[in-house]
């Protein structure tokens, strides 16, 4: 993977990660009840189910094209529109609010159940598995699919998603001050929907 491809992919995962979503709701809220510690478990548990969705699709998209080449293109096309897409919604998206209320959690801790929590949070995110239905062939010559790519991709987005949601983590306390307040949620919204529009547009036409 070529350095400036691997910086563009390296910006979407930070923004996306960054953006709130369901796994920063989770990750705040575990932090916001369990503390640091007890809440690394939940995060393990996020990464190992966004690491089994990107190789599902890796694997499916690639058997996709090794049958169709000519699809790459048009996947890649429609990949280019959706992050284009998703940076305009993401732009005039409404104020939402993060409610992490202690009184709204449960007061007992499991381990397991924290880290199954996890996995089922990302496995089952319909929404990312849409974005990376999109991202990945940004990114990665699905006509050519190399091993040594794949592990590349995976672990850049996997190691930035888990240092994002341990930061989350960190920072329960302030984070639950900062996504309260409208006026911080709303420009964080604008620069991540930009960011993600140029992005679609770069990687789109490169």
């Amino acid at each position: 993977m070529e350095l400036t491809i691997w910086l563009g992919l390296l910006a979407s995962a930070l923004f996306i990660s960054i953006s709130p979503g369901p796994g920063a709701i989770f990750s705040i809220s575990q932090g916001t009840q369990y503390g640091f510690k007890r809440s690394i478990i939940s995060v393990i548990g996020l990464q190992i189910g966004l690491m089994s969705q990107i190789i599902f699709l890796l694997l499916g998209l690639g058997v996709l094209i090794d049958q169709f080449p000519s699809i790459f293109s048009i996947i890649k096309i429609l990949g280019m529109l959706y992050l284009i897409a998703l940076g305009v919604i993401q732009w005039l998206k409404k104020i939402e609010q993060i409610t992490t209320s202690k009184g709204s959690l449960n007061d007992t801790f499991s381990p397991l159940n924290s880290f199954l929590k996890g996995f089922f949070v990302n496995i089952t995110n319909i929404k990312g598995t849409v974005f990376f239905l999109a991202l990945i062939p940004l990114f990665v010559d699905l006509t050519a699919l190399k091993i040594s790519t794949c592990v590349i991709l995976t672990a850049t987005l996997v190691v930035i998603d888990l240092l994002v949601m341990t930061g989350y983590l960190m920072l329960a306390k302030i984070m639950k001050s900062f996504l309260s307040d409208p006026k911080k949620i709303l420009w964080q919204n604008r620069v991540t929907g930009s960011i993600l529009i140029l992005i679609g547009l770069i990687m789109g036409l490169s």
